[in-house]
């Protein structure tokens, strides 16, 4: 009889152990899972955006590069309405919404001061000293460029998208 006690005693003890075996196994391998896939999906994926979705961006959100007509420190006179004033332009830099604006820009210089020129023309000297005439004065050299590079329509956003001029003195000639 003692035998049997100890032949039952030890079949227990094999199915405990088979059991705590696996408890060790599944248990850890579980866990590793879970905290795996809670990684994963914290981070997120390696994976680089598809090239066409960065052009859309590019076309979207056009780059703004500088161009510029009057270089600082270049003094350029503009002959104004009647022909009495000057207009001295220390500096006119334009802001480019695409390369192909800024070359085009460089390419048709002497159209665009051929422009500027006639647009002074067309000021008198006292729309010049105040600030909604500077606006004018801004918005109508933006719109000649546009027109005389082409960036007119759609296109426009990649055209200029702004003007910065700085007019040093405005005086009377005789």
């Amino acid at each position: 009889m003692p035998e049997e006690v100890e032949q039952q005693q030890e079949q227990p003890k094999k199915k405990g152990n088979l059991m705590d075996l696996i408890k060790m196994l599944v248990i850890p391998l579980v866990i590793s899972l879970v905290v795996s896939l809670v990684v994963f999906f914290m981070l997120g994926s390696n994976k680089q955006p598809s090239q066409p979705k960065e052009e859309e961006a590019t076309a979207a959100a056009p780059v703004q590069i500088k161009a510029v007509v009057i270089a600082q420190g270049k003094y350029q006179t503009f002959m104004l309405k009647g022909g009495r004033d000057v207009a001295v332009v220390d500096s006119l830099t334009l802001l480019v919404g695409s390369e192909p604006c800024r070359a085009a820009v460089a390419e048709k210089n002497d159209e665009i001061m051929d422009a500027l020129a006639t647009i002074f023309l067309s000021k008198e000297r006292f729309a010049l000293v105040t600030p909604a005439g500077l606006d004018l004065l801004k918005k109508q050299i933006r719109e000649a460029v546009n027109e005389i590079t082409g960036f007119t329509g759609e296109k426009e956003k990649l055209g200029v998208l702004n003007v910065y001029i700085y007019i040093k003195a405005i005086s009377t000639v005789q």
